[in-house]
């Protein structure tokens, strides 16, 4: 195997791994951040505490996953060839625009709700409710994204004796 397929081989597992890491890791934290605020037993001090643990760590996951799947499929985008490089690119593109959104989220919308529910126990106000919905829906589209970019760097190049881009050798 030579050197360029080799390189080739680690950042399309680098970034088909890290793409498929963030989305599951952000479909397990939105099911239990809704469990636990729909928990009957958690009173709105322990909820409130709770996001103020769980929402950093969950900003720093992304920044690490979609930094590493960046990385995999910004190397993957250059020496990858022919069809192969062609899904790369747009997965790429795709994990660009996630990533940007995740920031948006973070800087614009993330950082002033938090400041919102400290000290924990407060009440919502419409700036919380709207603010809430902004990052529900921007997390939608920007995780969305991350799907696609993962469903598409999944796809298995086809062989290199075959003029088709469909399905074939996995790499």
């Amino acid at each position: 195997m030579n050197m360029k397929r080799i390189v080739t081989v680690i950042s399309v597992v680098l970034l088909r791994l890290m793409l498929a890491v963030w989305v599951g890791g952000a479909a397990l934290f939105v099911i239990t951040s809704v469990a636990e605020q729909t928990n009957p037993e958690f009173d709105s001090v322990t909820r409130d505490q709770l996001a103020t643990v769980r929402f950093p760590l969950y900003y720093l996951f992304g920044a690490i996953t979609l930094t590493m799947a960046l990385v995999g499929g910004a190397i993957a985008s250059f020496v990858a060839s022919g069809c192969l490089r062609k899904r790369m690119r747009v997965a790429m593109l795709l994990t660009v625009l996630s990533a940007g959104l995740a920031v948006v989220d973070y800087v614009w919308i993330y950082q002033p709700l938090q400041k919102l529910i400290i000290p924990p126990g407060q009440a919502r106000t419409q700036e919380f409710i709207t603010l809430h919905e902004r990052s529900r829906h921007i997390n939608e589209v920007h995780v969305t994204l991350a799907l696609v970019a993962s469903v598409l760097a999944a796809i298995p190049p086809s062989d290199a004796s075959s003029r088709s881009c469909g399905s074939g050798i996995p790499i």
